[in-house]
Order: C-alpha cells, then sequence, then structure tokens
C-alpha cells in the first residue's frame, strides 16, 4: 500500500502548488506513477485507488487518465474507491439533504419547534424538499435539473450555526460528538486541547526522513486561481461515470454520521449519472452491509451496500467522515470486496 500527499505542497510534498484544475493534477501524478513504477520494479501489478472527501475528485480524474493510457504495464487500474466524497456542487451534497438529515438523527439534532418549522420552510421555499424527493426515485425518473445556488438557502449553514449553539463541540465530521472536543495531536480537522500538528515538529519530520515543510492534515491555497477553487467540473459530472465503466469494480462508500458531506447527496449525485446504458440505480440501496463477527472491530450489520453494472454504493451506519477511524471492520470488508477476496458486501 502506498500513500501519496498530492498535489504538490500537500502534507509532506514540496509546493509550490501549480495545478489550478484536476487535468493538472492528473498530468502530475502520471509523471510521478511511471518514475515510482520504474524505480521500485512494479511494472504489471494492478492499481487500486483510493481516498476520502476531495478525493472524490482526485482518484476519477486520475484513474481516467490511467485508463485513457491503455498501458498495463505501468497504469493498470483494476477498481477505485472514494470515500464520503466530494463528487457534485455543495448545495446537492450540503444543502439539499440537510432538512431530512437532521430528521432522520433527531436526538443528535435537538431543535426546538420553532427553529424546526424555520428550516422546513427555508427548504421548501428553496424548492430542496422537492428536489429530493424527485433525486431519490429508483429507477431515476429522468435527469436532474442543475440546483441554482442561492446565498438565501443556506440550510447547511443554518443548522451548523445552529447546532454548535446547542452544542459548542459539534463536530460535522461525526455529529454523535459532543464536549470536551478530544485532543488530537494530528492537528485536524478537528482539535481539542493540547498539543496539535505533531506532524509539524522538525524532530518528529527528521525522524521519518522527510523534507521540512509547513505541514497541515486540512491546507487552503493549493488551487492557485482566482477564487483559490478548482476549475475541473465534479468528478460525477466528469470522468467518474466513465471510470465504472472501464474498471466494473467501483465503491462510493459513505458514514451516516457526516455532516461535512451528506450521504443522500452522494446518492442524488449518482442517480444523476449514467454508466454503462442505464442511469443511476434501479433498486434502491437497502441491502445490509455483513462483517464477520470475531474481528477486532466488532461484526454485524453496519450498514448498507448496493451492487449495480459495476457500482457499489455502500453506507456505514456509526462512521463520520473518516470510515476507516470510526468503523474500521466495515472499511476492511470494503476493501475485501474491492480487491476481490469476498464475492459481496450483504448477507444476502
Amino acid at each position: 500500500m502506498v500513500y501519496i500527499d498530492q498535489p504538490a505542497g500537500t502534507g509532506f510534498s514540496l509546493g509550490p502548488s501549480t495545478v489550478v484544475s484536476e487535468f493538472d493534477v492528473a498530468r502530475q501524478f502520471m509523471d510521478f506513477w511511471r518514475r515510482f513504477m520504474k524505480t521500485f520494479d512494479l511494472q504489471n501489478r494492478k492499481i487500486y485507488l483510493t481516498g476520502e472527501s476531495y478525493a472524490g475528485q482526485y482518484i476519477p480524474y486520475i484513474a481516467s487518465q490511467m485508463l485513457d493510457q491503455d498501458d498495463d504495464k505501468y497504469f493498470r487500474v483494476a477498481g477505485i474507491q472514494i470515500n464520503d466524497p466530494y463528487i457534485n456542487e455543495v448545495s446537492v451534497l450540503q444543502d439539499v439533504p440537510a432538512l431530512a438529515t437532521v430528521n432522520q438523527h433527531r436526538s443528535l439534532f435537538p431543535f426546538n419547534d420553532t427553529f424546526m418549522s424555520q428550516i422546513t420552510q427555508l427548504s421548501d421555499d428553496c424548492g430542496y424538499t422537492s428536489f429530493l424527493e424527485d433525486a431519490l426515485t429508483f429507477p431515476p425518473l429522468s435527469k436532474l435539473p442543475s440546483v441554482p445556488y442561492n446565498v438565501s438557502c443556506n440550510t447547511w449553514e443554518t443548522i451548523i450555526n445552529a447546532s454548535l449553539a446547542l452544542n459548542p463541540c459539534f463536530n460535522r465530521y461525526h455529529i454523535p460528538d459532543s464536549c470536551p472536543t478530544p485532543w488530537n495531536p494530528v492537528g485536524g480537522p478537528v482539535v481539542g486541547q493540547g498539543p496539535t500538528n505533531y506532524f509539524n515538529r522538525s524532530d518528529v519530520q527528521k525522524a521519518i526522513n522527510a523534507y521540512p515543510t509547513d505541514y497541515f492534515v486540512c491546507k487552503d491555497g493549493i488551487f492557485p486561481t482566482a477564487d483559490g477553487l478548482d476549475t475541473s467540473p465534479p468528478s460525477s459530472l466528469g470522468p467518474l461515470p466513465r471510470v465504472i465503466e472501464q474498471t466494473n469494480n467501483t465503491i462510493i462508500a459513505h458514514g451516516l454520521m457526516d455532516f461535512e458531506l451528506l450521504a443522500q447527496g452522494t446518492l442524488i449525485s449518482i442517480q444523476n449519472m449514467t454508466w454503462n446504458g442505464k442511469q443511476g440505480f434501479e433498486r434502491e440501496p437497502v441491502e445490509p452491509l455483513f462483517v464477520p463477527y470475531g474481528g477486532p472491530s466488532g461484526g454485524g450489520v453496519l450498514g448498507t451496500a448496493h451492487t449495480e453494472r459495476g457500482l457499489t454504493f455502500s453506507t456505514v451506519f456509526s462512521s463520520g467522515h473518516e470510515i476507516p477511524e470510526y468503523a474500521p471492520g466495515a472499511a476492511y470488508r470494503q476493501l475485501e470486496f474491492l480487491l476481490g477476496r469476498v464475492a459481496n458486501l450483504s448477507m444476502s
């Protein structure tokens, strides 16, 4: 397994960053990967690409360029997995499903009746309620229209602010959290009291033979554009469907306790994609994700897992934004499936 900090400027990789799009990211990665494979004599190996969050952009774009090379010696992509991924506009991933997520987890969002009425009315008036109902139809009825950005329709941010008023330690990456915020020596994305950013210490960097760098878990300024944003389309509107078709081994997994990027937003994005001749899933993803008992992280039904036409969508009940951190048993089971070591993820 190879862990890679990219684009340049992230993690321990040296900057400054020069990428303005995912096409730039993929080109730079391709050059590195070919050199890496030659240096360590790893040619002709199967390649599985995986990552979380904004890797929902990186991984499909990189995989797409690798597959386009038609070169199994260096770029034999056998599958990809993206967890809690950024694959669509933030209005789809956050604002549209925000109210529905609150209603699913009312004990974790103990808002009073007045506030619930306000955000329900906001979601209705902005068209999010009806959009969500239309989007989560199986099979989909038609292509979905774009969700227009409207600064007054900030349901997600409104809920975040109200949650922080009730619980100053509210963690949008794992909504069951409460005070005190645990000490996190790595430095993010949420930290409590005590030393943080352990990997930015010069003695630590020297001990692990890293070049001296200004290390942060989440770093701004990676895309040196006028607005600091990636100029590429979201991957579900770009290369992701083609990567699914070319690998027939793609997993999109999502923790249901994540409020940074919401599981229903990911499912909306899937329902609006067309791959292998059809749009979206024909059946609602409800089959159980089963992890055998006896492992160090427990077992049983830990979520859902549904596969159609080379794409598997899996949710994990107890997990926040980082699935391996919160539900390692589920993460390991998904990895086994990606590598072809188990035939399915469900009990059926």
